[in-house]
């Protein structure tokens, strides 16, 4: 564990949902964290860890390798994980050069700064995580802005030689109390509306965070250059948030299945209320209609090559809910085992 602590990660993408559970597992795996943010007020709430160090970034802006280059001198990062992604353009934000030509810029900036140096074992040293998005497969990606740019990301990483690096495709990911996928409201809801009965495999945001910082943290070169994390069961939307609710010890009225175009107009009338609002609908918030779209396209992919290379258990969707609903004490001991590999 020693040598992690001499190994420093910069994490682009370090607030919302899954940037903070990444910052404090790669604390706790004993690696020292130097987190690109743009927004560094939100930032300092959001990563309150010991020794993180906070770098000021604009993924909008920060176009050129050079500008990358000198940011990875300064503090000597020997690793990068990026988790930035936008689902569409707004707030001035260009969705091509946050998900794509910044990246690809810090990337490049990582190719020239290390090479392909090797590791004492002789095999490459791991440099890039690109933690990337279901649907990039779907052979009618390009028409869907937000995982065409991340399979634009993907296929511009790849033709990089010399630079280690592997993609990790997370499905639905959800963690209680957190996010916008709060199962644990919606399981109050007596009459739940859903769309589509495509198959998804929600995976659990510990179980990315653990598993990537084991990525870092393996000797062995990781083979497999794209790793889906999935959860461990393929089932509906509607079987979600029965098993959630099941397991939370809530019961419905029933199960209403809504058109997608009717979903994606209600989508459209609610991100016209107030912020404030928004945040009390849940999923619902950020939702535009493609990513409406999205969710009932479902999606489904083996996870053995995930579970391999991370050591991990898989995470039982129902397990969470159910230790969750005994209190914090049962939840954070969940969430150990999760680390200690016992779940």
């Amino acid at each position: 564990m020693s040598e992690n602590k001499k190994k420093k990660v910069l994490l682009v993408g370090g607030t919302g949902f899954l940037g903070p559970v990444l910052v404090e597992e790669l604390v706790l795996a004993g690696f020292q964290v130097i987190c690109g943010v743009r927004n560094m007020e939100k930032a300092g709430r959001q990563i309150a860890f010991p020794g993180v160090k906070l770098l000021k970034v604009d993924m909008n802006k920060d176009l050129e390798s050079d500008v990358w280059l000198a940011r990875l001198k300064e503090h000597d990062i020997d690793v990068v994980v990026n988790n930035v992604g936008i689902v569409n353009s707004f707030g001035g934000q260009s969705l091509e050069n946050v998900n794509v030509t910044a990246p690809m810029a810090l990337f490049k900036a990582m190719r020239s700064y290390h090479g392909s140096q090797k590791n004492r074992q002789g095999g490459d040293v791991l440099r890039i995580i690109q933690i990337s998005t279901t649907g990039v497969d779907w052979p009618d990606c390009h028409k869907i802005p937000y995982p065409a740019s991340k399979q634009k990301l993907e296929e511009q990483l790849s033709s990089l030689k010399d630079l280690p690096y592997v993609i990790v495709r997370p499905n639905v990911v959800y963690e209680p109390e957190r996010g916008n996928l709060l199962l644990e409201q919606i399981a109050k809801i007596p009459i739940i509306f859903y769309v589509g009965n495509e198959l998804i495999q929600p995976i659990h945001n510990r179980e990315i965070a653990i598993g990537i910082a084991r990525l870092l943290m393996k000797k062995d070169p990781v083979e497999q250059t794209i790793l889906w994390a999935t959860g461990p069961v393929a089932m509906t939307w509607k079987q979600v948030f029965a098993m959630s609710s099941a397991a939370l010890e809530k019961s419905q009225i029933a199960y209403c299945p809504v058109p997608l175009k009717a979903a994606q107009f209600v989508t459209m009338l609610i991100q016209k209320l107030p912020k404030k609002i928004l945040y009390n609908f849940g999923i619902l918030y950020k939702m535009d209609t493609d990513t409406m779209y999205m969710m009932t396209r479902g999606t489904t992919a083996s996870n053995k090559e995930w579970l391999d290379a991370t050591g991990l258990q898989p995470i039982r969707l129902e397990d969470t809910y159910r230790e969750y609903k005994k209190g914090t004490k049962a939840y954070n001991s969940f969430i150990q085992s999760i680390r200690d590999g016992s779940a």
